[in-house]
């Protein structure tokens, strides 16, 4: 299965990263990168990530494909300072990845450390990027009150 970044006529992807899952960090930062959220395809296709910052304190892994379809929608916007800006924070702040014959993919220790991971990862689905976690971060922040929960409930099983 090929990830593509374009949007499916439904207004979906043609593949969607979702679910949760936890994984040991070794000291090289590496994590196995769960099968059902690694990308496919023949196998002259290099399986490339960006990871970056995210949203909330975690940071965001995004298929190489996505991240630049992203970046691309960016540059083309109305040209001044804001742009410029947007472009230097994505380009500075990102790393690409792949993972290893084993399936590991490695994180460099600047961005763990700036997400507060150590020797575990969550690993969280989210459409067309995944978001890594500390798993006590994570349980934290579900635990804060959503506002509109009846809202989002509705809006999700529309």
């Amino acid at each position: 299965m090929v990830f593509e970044s374009q949007a499916a006529s439904d207004g979906g992807f043609p593949f969607t990263f979702h679910g949760s899952y936890v994984r040991a960090v070794d000291a090289k930062g590496r994590f196995n990168l769960p099968f059902r959220l690694r990308q496919g395809g023949p196998a002259e296709q290099e399986e490339k990530y960006v990871v970056l910052r995210g949203a909330d304190g975690s940071l965001a892994l995004q298929p190489h494909a996505v991240w630049i379809a992203n970046f691309n929608r960016v540059r083309e916007g109305e040209p001044g300072r804001q742009r410029r800006e947007y472009l230097r924070r994505m380009s500075h702040g990102s790393h690409v990845v792949s993972p290893d014959s084993q399936g590991r993919i490695a994180i460099p220790a600047n961005f763990l450390e700036s997400a507060g991971i150590g020797r575990k990862v969550t690993v969280v689905g989210m459409a067309d990027y995944m978001e890594l976690w500390d798993p006590e971060q994570l349980d934290r922040k579900l635990e804060e009150p959503l506002d509109q929960d009846d809202d989002f409930i509705n809006e999700f099983f529309r």
